[in-house]
């Protein structure tokens, strides 16, 4: 099956099958064992975060297991999950990470063609909703100024006095059960940054390409698709 002669109908089929494949049927056996063994039951989603934008922009992995391009043309693939992932206290806050252990690594973030960012949440009707936001980073320019903000003040210190280098810049989702259409950066404190949202709809170099959302019935439907 070649990812490029899919057409739009076909696409949307095979996101539904992926999905209920990979994160719907998963859950509920987690959930059981949970119940069983007291264990998170979380799904960790970075690859099947891969396999979805892959299916969603015709753009083949590079088959490395996360040791190079999460996509054959360079770009990155970056994914935080909400479903199931209450700690301790009770609160939810996956990120999107983007880490590095060299300054080549961290420069590379503001290089790559494209940041797919995918969400996976739930509605304020606790429905399942997984989105992509398709982020240029040279092209977004709070996306850019930030993370060039960062490198100067965090990065490029922690790299060069570290026995150990090992840096991120973290990017926070939009909240779950929310119709925020934004990322957070920054939490105010003295020695951080002052919070700052990075829109990721209705703005020059980022825009939502998939939007797949569980209905009443618990059936999955895909709302949005932007295909190139």
């Amino acid at each position: 099956m070649d990812l490029k002669k899919l057409s739009k109908k076909e696409r949307k089929a095979l996101i539904i099958r992926l999905m209920k494949e990979q994160l719907v049927a998963q859950r509920g056996l987690l959930h059981f064992w949970r119940e069983l063994t007291n264990q998170a039951a979380q799904i960790d989603t970075g690859y099947v975060a891969q396999h979805l934008v892959s299916l969603v922009t015709s753009i083949k992995g590079s088959h490395m297991r996360g040791k190079g391009d999460d996509l054959q043309d360079g770009s990155e693939v970056k994914s935080a999950n909400f479903l199931d992932s209450l700690d301790k206290k009770g609160a939810i806050a996956p990120r999107w990470n983007f880490s590095s252990n060299s300054e080549t690594q961290m420069l590379s973030f503001l290089k790559v063609p494209f940041i797919y960012l995918v969400s996976l949440d739930s509605t304020e009707a606790d429905h399942i909703r997984i989105r992509i936001w398709k982020l240029n980073p040279r092209e977004h320019v709070d996306f850019n100024r930030r993370y060039k903000k960062w490198m100067r003040m965090k990065g490029y210190p922690k790299l060069k006095n570290a026995s150990r280098p090992a840096i991120n810049f973290q990017l926070f989702p939009p909240r779950n059960k929310t119709l925020e259409d934004f990322a957070r950066h920054g939490n105010g404190r003295e020695d951080g940054f002052a919070p700052l949202q990075i829109k990721l709809e209705g703005v020059e170099g980022c825009t939502k390409i998939l939007h797949l959302e569980e209905d009443s019935a618990g059936e999955l439907q895909v709302t949005t698709l932007v295909c190139d």
